[in-house]
């Protein structure tokens, strides 16, 4: 049995244990890491869900959907927390700040907004490119949100905000396609970003500078994630592969290819040393690093 009815678009592993998924099938669904059961299905979403994450306590997700709205869960009483309307496709993607207090969204029209999740307030708003911000991250110290976009004539761009101030710190414009997913590492000092360009980016977060580029997969990089201790970076793509990459060697280390179609989401224990990835095969799969 597969775990949806359709494609899963979306994953997030907890600090309880728990891994989050959402799919096209409407769902969101939590399940127990340690033994796979299903631990209960939230409903609520009128359309597919593109995005989840979960709080740093383990205690609430958030996910997104084309019918933009944002939906938070209770993940102890598993029922639904908070609606928040953000308005037609101003939702793309939604993470939770490290302090669990706010929610970021992309939107369509390239501004990342910022929600109190208690109140479902807008808070603040970044200011944007005007290209679709098409996923959002904050950096694990709080200090950072950044996004990327879509592409325009000449290229795909990441964009770094101050959380504080609000303002731009810096811009990279290396990837020649949409960037599809970003990810800080565990001491905020780097970001690695994924695209349709085929390409992973390694970024200095703190300096502005691009610092390489990591080249294998065939098509799309749908999905990137970095581990807790910072070692390892996990990548998706439309090629239905999944590859692990030591950041230390600059190489790829192994590549899985369980899934049968484009990988959308990818996460990681608490551990770094498990990670869970989805796919438009409805699958999830989970691997070990130590045995990769």
């Amino acid at each position: 049995m597969s775990p949806h009815e359709d494609g899963i678009w979306s994953v997030s592993w907890s600090s309880k244990n728990d891994i989050v998924t959402g799919s096209v099938d409407n769902t969101v669904k939590v399940w127990n890491a340690e033994n796979g059961e299903l631990k209960g299905t939230l409903t609520g979403h009128h359309l597919g869900v593109n995005s989840v994450d979960t709080s740093s306590d383990g205690k609430l997700a958030v996910s997104t959907s084309l019918d933009s709205q944002i939906r938070v869960w209770d993940l102890e009483q598993l029922k639904q927390h908070k609606v928040i309307d953000a308005g037609s496709v101003q939702a793309w993607t939604a993470k939770f700040s490290p302090d669990s207090k706010h929610i970021v969204t992309g939107s369509s029209s390239g501004d990342v907004n910022q929600y109190e999740v208690e109140t479902g307030t807008k808070v603040q708003s970044f200011e944007g490119r005007g290209k679709f911000s098409m996923c959002v991250a904050y950096s694990p110290n709080g200090e950072y949100v950044a996004c990327g976009t879509e592409a325009s004539t000449d290229s795909a761009t990441v964009l770094l905000f101050d959380v504080a101030t609000g303002k731009l710190r810096s811009t990279f414009k290396g990837h020649a396609m949409a960037v599809r997913s970003l990810a800080f590492s565990a001491d905020s000092t780097k970001l690695v970003t994924g695209s349709d360009d085929k390409r992973i980016m390694i970024h200095d977060a703190v300096h502005g500078d691009t610092i390489r580029t990591l080249s294998g997969h065939a098509a799309w990089v749908m999905s990137v994630a970095v581990s807790s201790d910072g070692v390892h970076v996990a990548s998706g793509s439309s090629d239905s592969k999944v590859k692990l990459w030591d950041l230390v060697a600059d190489q790829c280390i192994d590549t899985m290819d369980g899934h049968s179609d484009q990988v959308w989401g990818l996460a990681w224990n608490g551990q770094g040393n498990k990670f869970v990835s989805v796919s438009d095969d409805k699958a999830m799969r989970v691997y070990s690093t130590t045995s990769a």
